[in-house]
């Protein structure tokens, strides 16, 4: 008998330690949750913060997050301030002095990017949503997909070097599928080369970068100022000055003033899927750009 519980209490004992060993990653996106599950792959549990269907701007600290990030080894976040509103208040309730700033366990991809937008004049609420450190919607070059991918496995190095090729291998695998796809969606989006856009938030400007088309103005008039009729109005002679073909937009933001805008110029409208889990067709980071370039494909017709 006293051998039968040595043995369940060994059991026990390496089912704890296999528990512990298992990094646990808490991310402010999906995206970066896609990431992360291939990269550290049968070594870390990942959860995320916000849902893909949500703007990330935007979320409430709920007792659920806080237990996340309570319980969490590695905080990853997106950076560049679009957490701001939500994730400091976050961090102090949680309480996790691993994942606080300046900790091995705190890990702001922005600053693995070159980021666009980066402002030197201070900014004020009446300039709208900026960011001044930059755009922070950098996730959606699929370039910077392989920059993310890189520093992640290099962090999850550190907090746990005995898996250290587990972390290499998987990084080189994705970096080189990536690559790969990358080429493929360039080619399947050579007619947009060069076009003139109209996106509606300030947020696919790094798309437009990675497939070489060019976004010529917003539906908003400012970051995160809704449109006002006479804004309207400067759009829609510029669209027809410019014969502009294609109005890009997130889904969750208003469809009635692109609505307008394609009714009275017969603009083509592209809803795009901005993140993984955006659609529940969008599983993961490859999932994400397949939707992309199907959806500029088919409002595009070509």
């Amino acid at each position: 008998m006293n051998i039968i519980v040595k043995i369940v209490f060994l059991i026990c004992l390496l089912a704890s330690y296999s528990v512990s060993a298992t990094i646990k990653i808490v991310t402010t996106t999906q995206d970066l949750a896609s990431i992360a599950n291939i990269v550290g792959g049968e070594n870390v549990e990942v959860k995320s913060l916000t849902p893909g269907t949500r703007d990330p701007h935007y979320a409430e600290a709920k007792p659920s997050m806080i237990r996340k990030v309570y319980r969490a080894d590695l905080l990853l976040l997106i950076g560049a301030d679009i957490e701001i509103g939500w994730l400091p208040a976050l961090l102090r309730s949680a309480r996790n002095s691993d994942v606080q700033k300046g900790s091995r366990g705190y890990l702001d991809l922005s600053s693995s990017i070159d980021l666009l937008g980066k402002l030197k004049i201070a900014t004020d609420r009446s300039m709208g949503d900026v960011h001044a450190k930059g755009n922070p919607h950098y996730w959606l070059d699929p370039n910077n997909g392989i920059l993310m991918s890189q520093v992640i496995a290099e962090r999850l190095t550190e907090l746990d070097p005995e898996n250290k090729e587990s972390y290499r291998q998987r990084q080189s695998t994705f970096e080189n599928k990536l690559a790969q796809k990358i080429v493929e969606w360039r080619e399947k989006l050579l007619p947009l080369k060069g076009k003139s856009v109209v996106a509606y938030h300030k947020s696919l400007t790094y798309l437009a970068e990675a497939f070489d088309f060019k976004i010529v103005a917003e539906v908003e008039p400012k970051p995160g100022i809704s449109p006002s009729a006479k804004h309207l109005n400067k759009l829609v002679n510029l669209i027809k000055e410019q014969n502009i073909k294609l109005l890009i937009l997130e889904p969750y933001y208003e469809k009635r003033s692109s609505e307008l805008l394609s009714k009275k110029t017969g603009i083509q409208i592209a809803v795009l899927p901005q993140s993984v889990g955006a659609m529940p067709e969008i599983e993961n980071y490859f999932d994400l750009f397949d939707g992309i370039v199907s959806e500029l494909k088919i409002a595009g017709n070509f």
